[in-house]
């Protein structure tokens, strides 16, 4: 019996990645929305996408995401990309948000430099 609940869930970053990503699928085949408080990278991003595609079936077709980087504002000096920079390096993580979404439920994250929008 498939859930018709929307729920959205708020992962801390170095939550998500002290569990390695596990138990986001079945968050995600939940009908959950996560969001990530950090830009993951490509590496992360692949992992996400390959656990995704080890349980595509009937009832999960899959997800969409989407992230933004707070950290790559246009317009800043230099002076600034610096030290955003280094603040990145000394947390460890990139400044952004992450949404991930089951695909039945998120028809489209559209991204543009300075937000996500979701269409359900």
């Amino acid at each position: 019996m498939k859930e018709k609940n929307l729920r959205i869930k708020f992962v801390p970053y170095e939550k998500l990645k002290e569990q390695k990503f596990n138990g986001i699928i079945r968050d995600l085949k939940h009908n959950t929305i996560i969001m990530v408080d950090a830009k993951l990278n490509a590496k992360e991003e692949a992992q996400i996408i390959a656990e995704t595609m080890r349980n595509v079936s009937e009832d999960f077709s899959g997800i969409e995401f989407g992230s933004i980087d707070l950290g790559a504002e246009s317009g800043k000096g230099n002076l600034s990309k610096i030290k955003g920079a280094l603040i990145e390096r000394i947390i460890g993580r990139k400044r952004g948000v992450t949404i991930i979404g089951p695909a039945n439920v998120v028809r489209k994250i559209k991204k543009n430099p300075k937000e996500l929008l979701l269409h359900l």
